[in-house]
């Protein structure tokens, strides 16, 4: 019995030196032509914590609920875990809220994004 070798031909480079292009709008639009409002500036803040309370605020209450039931802590002491998990669930969703408005009024501004700022009323002080 024969083992059949498979007969390839030479591999060939098909990109050689690749050049890269950077292509260019003709027309950069202004600030004032792009369609930021208030109110989509808001719906935008707005779905971003609502995702981020609801994301995280899930998972926190499942995992609480998951080591309550692993270890057998019962219901109140899942109920005060939970209530003390919620704690930096509100807190997250604070500091989203504020960066999420604060990034919307940059970009509606035409501004870039900025490094975050890891403060809780960090971005509600600054607009005010």
């Amino acid at each position: 019995m024969q083992i059949a070798t498979l007969q390839f031909r030479p591999v060939l480079c098909i990109c050689g030196t690749m050049e890269q292009e950077i292509r260019r709008p003709d027309y950069v639009p202004r600030v004032n032509d792009r369609a930021a409002s208030a109110f989509s500036c808001f719906m935008a803040a707005a779905g971003v914590t609502l995702m981020t309370l609801c994301l995280f605020g899930a998972a926190a209450a499942a995992t609480v609920w998951a080591v309550a039931q692993l270890f057998e802590l019962g219901n109140t002491l899942m109920l005060i875990l939970q209530g003390l998990v919620a704690i930096p669930v509100l807190w997250m969703t604070v500091w989203v809220a504020g960066r999420a408005w604060y990034l919307e009024q940059r970009i509606a501004k035409g501004q870039d994004v900025d490094r975050p700022v890891f403060k809780l009323f960090h971005y509600f002080e600054k607009s005010a």
